[in-house]
């Protein structure tokens, strides 16, 4: 008789773990959905963010190649004074580290 009211408590306790892993399985598929749809509209906005970043890019890249195209002088002078502040702090650099 004792085995009987045993074995009914042990069922009765794997019936309940049953029930707990079924509630945590779908406690647990709807998080998953829920950050599934978050991560899905982060990338959405993110794609949205970045192709209007690199619009913008482009229309400033365009506009800075019309600016050297249409001032070469500016620009070969920007560029040499570019080039000398550049050897200008190599220099200075690799003397403070000596």
């Amino acid at each position: 008789m004792a085995d009987i009211t045993l074995d009914k408590d042990i069922n009765a306790q794997i019936e309940e773990l049953r029930n707990q892993i079924a509630k945590l399985s779908a406690d647990l598929a709807s998080r998953i959905d829920v950050a599934s749809e978050r991560a899905d509209e982060a990338l959405s906005s993110a794609k949205t963010r970045v192709s209007n970043v690199a619009d913008q890019a482009r229309t400033e890249g365009r506009n800075v190649v019309q600016a050297a195209k249409d001032n070469p002088t500016a620009t070969s002078s920007i560029l040499m004074v570019t080039a000398l502040l550049g050897l200008f702090a190599g220099l200075l650099i690799g003397k403070l580290t000596d």
